[in-house]
């Protein structure tokens, strides 16, 4: 795909391992499909309830796409209790162990609302639908590199 040649060249890309959790199997597979062009390892699941109480599915995690609306949770409600999660798990010295990666969350309805309880949970960006694949591209490298990404020309919701 030219899009995915523009913005990364996968030869400047070291793989990173990125989980996408979505109910959709099509748009699980057209995720699939870009990311692992660009080179990395992708791994996709439609269970949200398994990433939630697999106490391994965050290993190795670089990065974290999350669709908001599924059936059983929300994406916040799972990043929430993925981050519970990990705060409870204490090593020998008392601190948590592990960690939570970056995350992005994609929603076809991104309220305000939405977006300050994203901000709070540590969403790197909040996408709306339907996706601009520029766009994820963009924000997929700025996650992964813990950097900013820029905000879309057309975008719908205009924030301060």
């Amino acid at each position: 795909m030219a899009v995915a040649h523009l913005l990364l060249d996968p030869a400047d890309v070291m793989a990173k391992t990125i989980l996408v959790v979505d109910d959709d199997p099509a748009v699980l597979e057209s995720y699939g499909r870009l990311l692992r062009r660009l080179g990395h390892r992708v791994l996709l699941s439609e269970d949200s309830e398994r990433v939630r109480t697999d106490p391994d599915s965050l290993s190795g995690i670089d990065l974290l796409i999350l669709d908001q609306r599924m059936p059983r949770t929300s994406g916040l409600a799972l990043l929430d209790s993925l981050r519970r999660r990990v705060a409870a798990v204490r090593g020998d010295q008392g601190a948590p162990v592990g960690v939570v990666p970056a995350v992005i969350l994609i929603s076809a309805l991104p309220s305000d609302e939405l977006r300050d309880e994203a901000a709070r949970l540590g969403v790197a960006e909040v996408i709306e639908k339907p996706v601009d694949t520029r766009h994820l591209l963009a924000s997929v490298r700025a996650a992964l590199e813990g950097t900013v990404c820029p905000r879309p020309a057309d975008s719908r919701i205009s924030r301060p």
